[in-house]
């Protein structure tokens, strides 16, 4: 018997926890700086984000689930700035040309790797670090 079909399983997803203080500031730089969008799921009972999701694909598609997610998971907490992700895009270099007409600064240029990838570094508002390939 196989190891695959003895576990019975497979990961359907994988989505980083990201922790932020402010929910909503968070949220609008992934809208404002990125493209992406956002559905706060739960807030405390001061009316403040408690869990979010941020993504990149259209919520109408999102929610279907006929996507993989492909965005993080926000949850109130103090953030741990560090690399977060390895997130593999398509046409990295309109996506570098995207952030940069936005006016954010903290990400590194495209560079073509030795392995003939390309590949650039995002810091987000929070401090985190998403490392993008292509």
């Amino acid at each position: 018997m196989s190891r695959f079909t003895e576990k019975g399983y497979f990961v359907k997803e994988n989505a980083p926890i990201y922790f932020t203080e402010d929910m909503n500031k968070t949220i609008k730089w992934f809208e404002d700086v990125m493209g992406w969008y956002s559905n706060v799921v739960e807030k405390d009972s001061s009316g403040n984000g408690a869990y979010g999701v941020v993504f990149d694909i259209l919520p109408e598609i999102e929610i279907t689930h006929l996507a993989h997610f492909t965005g993080f998971q926000l949850f109130k907490g103090k953030p741990e700035p560090r690399v977060i992700s390895f997130m593999q895009v398509q046409n990295i270099d309109k996506m570098y040309s995207y952030v940069v007409s936005k006016g954010w600064d903290k990400i590194t240029p495209v560079k073509t790797e030795p392995w003939g990838g390309k590949t650039c570094n995002i810091t987000t508002l929070d401090g985190y670090i998403i490392k993008i390939f292509q």
